[in-house]
């Protein structure tokens, strides 16, 4: 037989055993709290908008990461124009809901403000805001985080 990985908490007690989501693809992990005003700020956020950002948030290679299409590419899957999503961006830039990570000749990537969500564990997460401030919602006050707190992560272990 092969080996398969069980998870030991600090102490070396075996924490819980991994398991696989029930239907397949990635899964992403967001702030129900942040992401649900973000949608129900009608006020501050169109709906293009929120839909332009729960797409960066489906879409998200992982946490603080840039999806590497460009805004072309991007409009064309979200059936927008593309000076229209150039807007969008702006916007969602301004606010910083939307990062600029990475650039490809005169192509600009982004990623998606990890303190609203992405694709990876806890520990990516925290990992990823180290690197960026808290977006601007105009209705929430959103604190940098103490990514410093919080218990030792679990270890891998390999076991026969």
């Amino acid at each position: 037989m092969g080996t398969r990985k069980v998870l030991y908490d600090q102490d070396g007690n075996v924490a819980r055993r991994p398991v696989s989501y029930a239907y397949g693809g990635a899964h992403s992990n967001a702030s129900q709290a942040r992401c649900a005003e973000l949608l129900e700020d009608r006020e501050h956020f169109t709906d293009a908008e929120a839909r332009v950002v729960m797409w960066f948030l489906m879409r998200s290679p992982g946490h603080g990461e840039p999806i590497r299409m460009s805004l072309q590419q991007i409009a064309d899957r979200l059936h927008l124009q593309r000076p229209a999503l150039s807007n969008i961006v702006k916007r969602l830039k301004e606010r910083r809901v939307l990062i600029p990570r990475d650039k490809a000749g005169r192509t600009q990537f982004y990623a998606l403000n990890p303190y609203l969500g992405g694709l990876g564990s806890a520990e990516d997460q925290r990992e990823a805001i180290r690197g960026c401030n808290p977006p601007e919602l105009p209705t929430m006050e959103i604190a940098p985080a103490d990514v410093t707190a919080g218990p030792r992560p679990s270890t891998w272990k390999r076991s026969a």
